[in-house]
């Protein structure tokens, strides 16, 4: 049961649901300046767009620390902090987050950190062959691969263990998009091929590799395929290694936590931090990234995830892989406005916020479940054929007392009855769409970190068109109450 908590006489506790749209959309880069071995010096254009980019980053911070208060006309801080699973209703509102746009900048050649390791694992349940590298456009524009250091056979950039054997290239003239990725799998092993991608398609890899590559290996992407020399820091893309990895040149600071415990069927990743928290399940407020964190150091940068929330040595939170291909949907949180399902009643209430007291442990939801309803409106420009969501902060297992601990789930369409502006002039009927979580990898325990949910009902034949909206509903099953905080981001394709 949820433990009664202190009245406060004048003040009224408000509960945040938040679903983040945070759309600081090209801030790339803006992190701990890099040491000037790892890159070429920037030139003035770069170094314009890098301070245009952070200033609108401060700007939409600032924004975002406070917003009026509707119910009782304070202030409130924008925060996430007080999210909960109650016993009864509460009042609350939902705020939206602002979003700041800059200029991206046009790269010649690609710099150490423009183009990085976003995701990967070492083996997984199909065994130790059951590996995928995926690359990641991190410099603000579209980026045409372009090897700094050619021989004519099959230049590009590679991606190498610490091995020093190669085991993929992306080739010269591949166009990345911005925020896009490019995967490269071990074709003996993967498991993950039927992973929804794009429209019809799934996580395959775009580049395929045989040769096993260990446990707690460090990897690196090099702005060259002709090895030997060239494979060095100064030609260094990204890292990332293990703290057992005992090759500096393959991994970032110390190294990422090596994993000590690998239960047989574990389905894990290694994915970097898009929401600025390093997968802690406790820390609440907001998100203050939405982009993958790069610091130059693994341990801060990158978060573990399985679907079971094994304690493997590298952190133990519930997640799942999401391996993601050149098809994949690009994360375009600054395109996609959201509200309330129905403006005219409080966040936490009906409609927009639904609390079912039903017990149901086989779709872990042991204390019920929360469905959480918005309206998103496409404000990209054109058609949006495909519609997803990332979770990219929730309070999940293993969640400590006075922690709730949340499973997304698959939901269905429903019609509710909503009373939209002007308010009081009547109400009518609408269908709000289910949201399913995408498998593989199979999620008996429901989703968590790194986990994705469609709108399916958006397709290449039913696109939602620029300036039209789509009401939807999040799942959530509830294994243990208290606060809670549920973040997002979106993910569209054209």
């Amino acid at each position: 049961m949820l433990e009664k908590r202190p009245r406060v006489r004048t003040l009224v506790r408000l509960v945040t649901i938040c679903v983040l749209v945070f759309g600081l959309a090209t801030f790339v880069e803006a992190k701990k300046p890099r040491k000037k071995s790892r890159k070429q010096k920037e030139t003035a254009a770069q170094r314009i767009a890098r301070q245009s980019r952070e200033a609108a980053l401060r700007q939409a911070i600032l924004l975002s620390s406070s917003q009026a208060n509707s119910v009782n006309g304070a202030m409130d801080v924008n925060s996430g902090r007080d999210f909960s699973v109650p016993t009864v209703a509460s009042n609350a509102q939902f705020i939206s987050d602002p979003e700041a746009q800059a200029a991206p900048i046009t790269p010649n050649v690609a710099l150490a950190g423009q183009i990085i390791i976003s995701e990967f694992r070492l083996q997984g349940p199909n065994g130790i062959n059951d590996e995928f590298i995926e690359i990641y456009n991190a410099s603000g524009a579209d980026h045409t691969v372009a090897a700094a250091v050619t021989d004519g056979s099959g230049d590009g950039y590679a991606v190498v263990p610490s091995d020093g054997i190669t085991r993929c290239v992306i080739p010269n003239g591949t166009v990345i998009p911005n925020r896009g990725h490019f995967l490269c799998v071990n074709s003996v092993g993967y498991s993950l091929a039927s992973y929804p991608a794009g429209n019809g398609t799934t996580a395959t890899g775009d580049a395929t590799y045989t040769l096993d590559i260990p446990i707690n290996t460090g990897i690196a992407i090099f702005n060259n395929s002709v090895g030997g020399a060239n494979f060095s820091l100064p030609n260094r893309l990204d890292a990332v290694g293990a703290t057992t990895e005992a090759n500096v040149l393959y991994k970032e600071g110390t190294g990422y936590p090596a994993i000590t415990l690998i239960p047989p069927s574990i389905d894990m990743s290694f994915y970097r931090d898009t929401c600025g928290k390093g997968g802690s399940i406790t820390a609440l407020g907001n998100c203050s990234i939405e982009t993958p964190k790069d610091t130059d150091n693994n341990a801060a940068d990158l978060v573990f995830v399985d679907t079971n929330g094994n304690s493997a040595g590298a952190g133990q939170r519930l997640g799942a892989p999401g391996p993601e291909n050149l098809s994949s949907p690009i994360q375009r949180n600054s395109s996609i406005a959201n509200q309330l399902l129905d403006p005219c009643v409080a966040d936490a209430s009906p409609p927009n916020r639904v609390r079912d007291f039903t017990s149901d442990p086989g779709n872990n939801s042991t204390f019920g479940t929360i469905d959480i309803r918005r309206t998103f409106t496409n404000n990209t420009g054109g058609n949006i054929t495909r519609l997803r969501f990332r979770v990219v902060d929730l309070t999940t297992f293993p969640a400590p007392s006075g922690i709730a601990d949340l499973r997304p789930r698959t939901s269905t369409s429903v019609v509710v009855t909503v009373d939209r502006p002007p308010c009081g002039s009547g109400t009518s009927n609408i269908t709000v769409n289910g949201t399913p979580l995408e498998q593989p990898p199979s999620q008996p325990n429901g989703g968590g970190f790194n986990s994705s949910l469609s709108a399916g009902t958006i397709t290449l034949g039913t696109p939602l068109a620029n300036g039209a909206t789509i009401d939807l509903r999040f799942l959530l099953g509830i294994q243990q109450t208290g606060h809670f905080k549920f973040y997002v981001n979106v993910e569209t394709l054209p």
